[in-house]
């Protein structure tokens, strides 16, 4: 039996996929290879890389996001080849050689300068001729597809080229710079393929295939359907790095290939476009943009698209950022070519990236109008399994905390796996931090939801799912049980810096209040958690969607936001509180329904019931209409005293 596609790039070129899959032979799967627990490495700080480098007469310069020394790895090559290649990110202290490729941890790197590991255990020589060997075989089929890729204008007829050119909205764009950036056509998926090519000799290291969008009209998403080669998060390619010079200082960083193509034509300034549009900027590509003095981000023409590049100017270093602000009258630059608008007076308009914490109406004037204009988008990522839940919550936002609780026993993690599945599958970069059940038993669940059925019983079709949950910008915490708030801190800030995580879920927050010994006051412990948290989803744009436990109550009654442990302060703090009512039965399976008791963005607050189905573990799969029952919004106790066992009002008003 076929498989339903989940989205639309699973439709694209998929008698090429088999091919490959084919040519490979079956995938083997390892029982011993799961990956070692350890401690998690030291917090590192920018002063420590000075000191070691100076400590071991290692001389460096200061870049904007990266510090540039002389490789140790390119010594065969030459002393010109390793003459300031070495590039070793400020934040995180991974290095990347671009005269070899070679990359690693800040602790490979001490390694490989003491030589104290003259060469790697064999378990780690194993996995690296494995992943050596898996690369190898992503570039022969990226090579294979490109050869079957033809050139724009030269081996297609003037026909088919205008009906291609036509489909992909690229009319406007010369014929000479699709063929200077590499841009081919691929008959037999009816897509465009953008190159990823190798900086050290040019050759095809991967390639990006593109289905034509949507028409005008049509149903589906907004955006084209892509796959790439290599798949994931294994794909890092700067489309149009090749055609910088050395000597350039100005670059415009853009969220898709034709727009760079485009302003390249327009401008004549330098331009690329990142591996996956704007939800990521990979830190392995920081050490490509250090040579630019100024660089203008122009990553779409929505406010994701403008949220993200206030993110990337944050990494980028925002002293040499500008931003060109998406609106009604300034579309993504592919349209705007085609409007006859002027691209260089635009660029000369991007606004710079100004400090984080000073800022004046005259910089939030156009912010507040496309806010207004533009309703929809500022209500966040819409849920598409549970349409009720825009009705109240109108969408998923950035900046905001989510308190989610429900009875012991009422599938609080079943169901807020599905929530965040759901806002992942459309692109919102998730971390997930589960305490109390294992990564595997977890993912196990999620890829049940995701395939919307029972794999246990269709294993021969395990592989093809798999492979599509794999190519979900979707993470896992390595904890388990209890664990100090700051780790888990720590943790959340790699993941935001390194994978662009806008969406963080903590199952449960009981576990981290272990740890804490704040005078043996419990409730004190939490309100310091809550705030962490709070402080956190502020200061890094991103969602965090936090699991608190009930006090102990009477099974019979419905739960309220007084029901929530240290409610007085999880309450004030919480953007969003979401509860799970279990109405017990005596006569089957009790009634479960999601009440939103809380919404700071426009108040609406309600309750609509779930159905529960045990065959794919899923709350969306109910058949009937479902009634949603709007209701006030509850005000949070403050003044009542707490009621004995449980928290009532914290100590400060």
């Amino acid at each position: 039996m076929a498989l339903r596609p989940c989205h639309g790039a699973a439709r694209l070129w998929p008698a090429l996929r088999g091919a490959a899959l084919r040519a490979r032979g079956p995938r083997r799967h390892k029982q011993d290879a799961l990956p070692r627990r350890g401690p998690p490495a030291p917090a590192l700080s920018l002063a420590e890389m000075r000191r070691y480098l100076r400590a071991h007469d290692i001389p460096f310069q200061e870049g904007y996001s990266c510090l540039r020394a002389p490789s140790p790895f390119a010594g065969e090559r030459g002393p010109a080849a390793g003459a300031r290649s070495l590039f070793i990110d400020k934040t995180t202290g991974s290095f990347l050689c671009t005269a070899t490729l070679a990359e690693g941890s800040w602790q490979d790197l001490q390694a490989h300068v003491e030589l104290r590991q003259p060469g790697p255990p064999a378990d780690a020589e194993e996995l690296e001729r494995d992943a050596e060997r898996e690369a190898e075989r992503d570039a022969e089929d990226a090579r294979r597809i490109w050869e079957r890729a033809q050139p724009l204008g030269e081996l297609l007829d003037e026909e088919e080229t205008r009906e291609a050119k036509a489909a992909f909205g690229m009319s406007a764009l010369a014929a000479a710079s699709l063929q200077r950036f590499g841009v081919r056509y691929l008959r037999a998926a009816k897509c465009l393929v953008f190159p990823w090519l190798s900086p050290r000799d040019g050759s095809v290291r991967g390639v990006k295939l593109v289905g034509p969008p949507p028409r005008r009209g049509e149903a589906g998403a907004a955006l084209p359907a892509e796959q790439t080669v290599p798949r994931g998060a294994a794909y890092r390619n700067l489309f149009g790095l090749p055609l910088v010079g050395r000597r350039d200082t100005e670059l415009v960083l853009t969220g898709r290939e034709l727009d760079a193509v485009a302003l390249q034509q327009a401008t004549g300034v330098p331009c690329v476009a990142l591996p996956r549009g704007p939800h990521s900027l990979p830190p392995p590509l920081l050490p490509y943009l250090e040579q630019f003095r100024r660089i203008t981000l122009w990553l779409g023409d929505d406010l994701r698209a403008w949220e993200a590049a206030k993110l990337f100017a944050r990494k980028l270093n925002a002293k040499r950022c500008a931003l060109v602000r998406p609106g009604e009258q300034l579309p993504r630059p592919l349209e705007a070519l085609a409007m006859g608008l002027d691209l260089r007076r635009v660029l000369r308009g991007a606004l710079p990236a100004a400090h984080k914490s000073i800022v004046s109406f005259r910089q939030l004037r156009e912010e507040v109008f496309g806010e207004l204009a533009n309703a929809e988008q500022v209500a966040g990522v819409k849920w598409a399994r549970f349409p009720e839940l825009n009705k109240l919550l109108k969408g998923h936002r950035r900046g905001e905390l989510t308190i989610f609780t429900g009875p012991t026993g009422s599938g609080k993690t079943t169901f807020i796996s599905e929530y965040a599945l759901d806002l992942c599958m459309q692109g919102v970069c998730t971390l997930w931090g589960s305490f109390e059940i294992s990564n595997v038993r977890l993912a196990k669940v999620m890829l049940t939801q995701f395939a919307a059925q029972r794999l246990e019983e269709q294993l021969e079709q395990y592989d093809e799912w798999a492979d599509r949950f794999e190519d979900l910008p979707l993470f896992f915490m390595t904890f388990h049980g209890q664990q100090n708030v700051k780790t888990v801190l720590d943790t959340m800030q790699h993941a935001v810096y390194v994978h662009d995580i806008t969406h963080v879920v903590i199952d449960n927050l009981q576990f981290m209040m272990g740890h804490e010994q704040l005078s043996g006051d419990r409730l004190a412990a939490q309100d310091c958690v809550l705030g962490a948290f709070r402080k956190f989803a502020t200061d890094n744009n991103c969602h965090i969607t936090l699991v608190i436990h009930p006090r102990k109550e009477d099974d019979e009654k419905e739960l309220q936001t007084a029901s929530i442990f240290g409610s007085a302060k999880a309450s004030q703090e919480a953007d969003n509180v979401l509860i799970l009512q279990d109405r017990k039965l005596t006569t089957g399976p009790g009634k479960r329904s999601l009440q939103v008791s809380k919404n700071r963005f426009d108040g609406d607050v309600g309750i609509f019931p779930l159905e529960f189905s045990k065959a794919s573990l899923t709350f969306s799969s109910g058949k009937t209409k479902v009634k949603l029952k709007k209701m006030r919004e509850e005000k949070a106790p403050l003044s009542k005293k707490a009621p004995p066992g449980g928290a009532g009002a914290s100590k400060k008003p």
